[in-house]
């Protein structure tokens, strides 16, 4: 009798199990319907995550390839900046060598007409220590009354023949 009660038990067991399966939905935790459910969402979340991979791989290649534009841009800016700092340096060089020769040019103009205003003020004194020195020994040669008036007559004597050719 035992077993029959058992059995019994069980049947009851079982009864209210199912009873409360029906009206509570599962009990089971691993039912099938939820396998089937989570099975799909790992699924999708897979299908999602390897969509995302790839467009991570798209957009590494996008910004990769942005990058080597950048970087060439840069190169080009860079390179420009430098052969343009060669002509301004270049250009600046020349400028520099003309105004240098243009100075000297100067220069040498300025001590020219230094030179030549010199020579000419040492004439002017010159002349003026000649002229000083003849009136001198004009004076002192002329102080005898004689020699004054002999040389106004050869003087005289030596205009005369010019004079007498001209008329």
């Amino acid at each position: 009798m035992n077993t029959a009660l058992t059995i019994i038990a069980f049947l009851i067991g079982l009864a209210v199990v199912v009873f409360a399966c029906y009206k509570l939905g599962s009990l089971m935790p691993f039912s099938v319907t939820e396998m089937r459910a989570r099975r799909e969402r790992v699924d999708e979340a897979l299908v999602n995550a390897a969509n995302a991979e790839k467009r991570l791989t798209e957009v590494r290649s996008e910004i990769d390839a942005e990058i080597a534009t950048a970087r060439q841009q840069a190169n080009e800016v860079v390179d420009r900046a430098r052969r343009e700092a060669v002509a301004i340096t270049e250009e600046t060089s020349v400028r520099a060598r003309q105004d240098a020769l243009a100075f000297i040019e100067r220069a040498r103009t300025d001590v020219n007409v230094e030179r030549e205003r010199a020579i000419s003020d040492l004439r002017r004194e010159l002349s003026a220590m000649v002229v000083e020195g003849a009136g001198a020994v004009l004076r002192d040669a002329l102080d005898d009354e004689t020699t004054h008036e002999r040389l106004i007559t050869e003087s005289l004597q030596t205009m005369k023949p010019s004079v007498g050719e001209r008329s």
